[in-house]
């Protein structure tokens, strides 16, 4: 099993995004294979047996295409003071070289700003601890609390975990949301990731406003080497 690293900017941990499951998983594997220390390159090489290591992921060929297809047609957004700025993850569509099983992305250049402005602001995780994963909202999860790695606790208010989650117009009932959402995405990484998470509502009135979560390691996984 790989032991890389993601270092990933808390812009973009905070950032509102929708990507399938895959294509988070492009995402996250192209940054564990960059050295934040270095000069980020703005062409990207992944091949499909890198794919599958990295992330367990069986037809690998199909999925890193299907993957990439997805990363081109999606936006993210990032907040600046009250203004949300909407930028491309990738500026043009991968290379693909036939017969290597691989591809080469580009990202914009807005983005790799962001990827790399990692000087004192920046989340750290292993890469292995999110590979089994199925769902895109269960990653994005993992990241929001592991921005607060260091105390195990966090309170975020809903409208931003929906924001983050680039959910914003869905689920208008809490009731939904938390059967949909936010019940399986702590379920997976109770089961498969290297936490162990609890959550409480905080409400206004009978309304939830914010959710509030406590988390721990999880002895039983394999510790960090």
């Amino acid at each position: 099993m790989n032991n890389l690293s993601v270092t990933k900017s808390n812009c973009l941990i905070d950032a509102s995004y929708q990507l399938n499951v895959q294509a988070q998983k492009l995402v996250l594997a192209c940054l564990a294979k960059i050295d934040p220390r270095s000069d980020i390159p703005k062409e990207m090489t992944l091949t499909a047996s890198d794919f599958s290591d990295l992330m367990g992921v069986p037809n690998a060929h199909r999925e890193l295409y299907l993957a990439v297809d997805a990363l081109y047609g999606a936006s993210i957004k990032i907040r600046d003071g009250n203004d949300d700025i909407e930028l491309r993850w990738i500026q043009k569509k991968s290379k693909r070289i036939k017969g290597a099983g691989s591809i080469t992305i580009t990202w914009s250049d807005e983005v790799l700003k962001y990827i790399s402005s990692l000087q004192n602001r920046f989340t750290t995780y292993k890469l292995r601890h999110i590979a089994e994963l199925q769902s895109s909202h269960s990653i994005r999860l993992y990241e929001l609390l592991m921005k607060f790695n260091s105390t195990g606790e966090r309170v975020i208010y809903l409208d931003d975990f929906k924001y983050a989650l680039g959910i914003t117009d869905k689920y208008p009932e809490f009731k939904i949301l938390n059967r949909a959402v936010i019940k399986p995405s702590i379920e997976e990484l109770n089961q498969r990731s290297d936490l162990i998470i609890k959550y409480e509502t905080i409400k206004k009135g009978r309304s939830v406003r914010a959710l509030s979560f406590e988390f721990k390691q999880n002895k039983q996984m394999k510790m960090d080497i």
